[in-house]
């Protein structure tokens, strides 16, 4: 039996697969009514926020494991992609490729889970630059929806500036700059601990322990051995997979 038949029981219910779909937005709406009056003390910590439900959203569409129908979940991958100022297929190419061969010379994704420490904090910053050449070169069926995203993102970058210049309103250009410190920092806290913190380690286990009271952006790190054993299975329910289904080979994704 596969890890897809294994894992067919967790599904995501109705009222879940809202919450999981709603979740980045409403953090917006959120950042936004904070950010418009200038307190900034709340407005920063949401724009964290929107940014990591962003990359769970992504990361969940990238499997398609909120189960919604092809044009739909293609549509939230350029989407949650656009929060995170980033080309979601872009980043689903080379994410399905550290999947299928993970940590080879062949995974651009996971290559920082390969350097030393220092190499991620030096080069991690330009890394996403190289994962777009590379997501270009491996999917060249995907050029004209990766170039989409990637006007569309400029766009909103634009509209940034625009509304600065206009009215003065930094709410764009600080999330701009949230969203760009995530991205400088993305080897380092999706590459590189993922990939180097066991499961048995303690701040693995307390991550773990905290994942099963809440939060989704914590399981996807405390459960990323599991994740690459039963890819389909939601961010969400990641807990759940890990105290119902077998459990991934030693060293399996990692």
């Amino acid at each position: 039996m596969n890890s897809a038949s294994t894992a067919a029981h967790l599904r995501l219910t109705s009222s879940q697969r809202i919450v999981e779909l709603a979740r980045p937005w409403v953090l917006l709406a959120l950042y936004v009514a904070a950010a418009s009056p200038g307190w900034w003390w709340l407005a920063g910590p949401l724009a964290v926020a929107v940014c990591l439900a962003a990359f769970v959203q992504m990361h969940d569409a990238m499997h398609n494991a909120l189960e919604l129908p092809k044009a739909a979940n293609d549509r939230l991958l350029t989407l949650s992609g656009l929060l995170l100022l980033k080309s979601g297929h872009a980043l689903q190419v080379t994410h399905l490729r550290h999947h299928a061969r993970c940590l080879s010379p062949d995974d651009p994704e996971g290559a920082p889970a390969t350097w030393s420490f220092a190499r991620v904090l030096w080069q991690g910053p330009y890394h996403i630059l190289m994962l777009r050449r590379e997501s270009l070169r491996m999917a060249p069926h995907t050029h004209r929806i990766q170039l989409l995203e990637t006007g569309l993102t400029l766009l909103l970058l634009a509209g940034f500036v625009a509304l600065y210049v206009r009215t003065g309103s930094a709410v764009g250009l600080v999330y701009w700059a949230v969203a760009f410190a995530m991205s400088a920092t993305l080897p380092i806290w999706a590459a590189y601990i993922p990939h180097h913190l066991a499961a048995e380690h303690p701040a693995a286990r307390a991550a773990s322990a905290v994942a099963q009271v809440w939060t989704p952006v914590v399981a996807s790190f405390a459960f990323h051995h599991v994740h690459h054993q039963y890819p389909r299975v939601p961010t969400a329910l990641l807990p759940r997979a890990a105290a119902e289904l077998p459990p991934p080979p030693a060293g399996h994704g990692h």
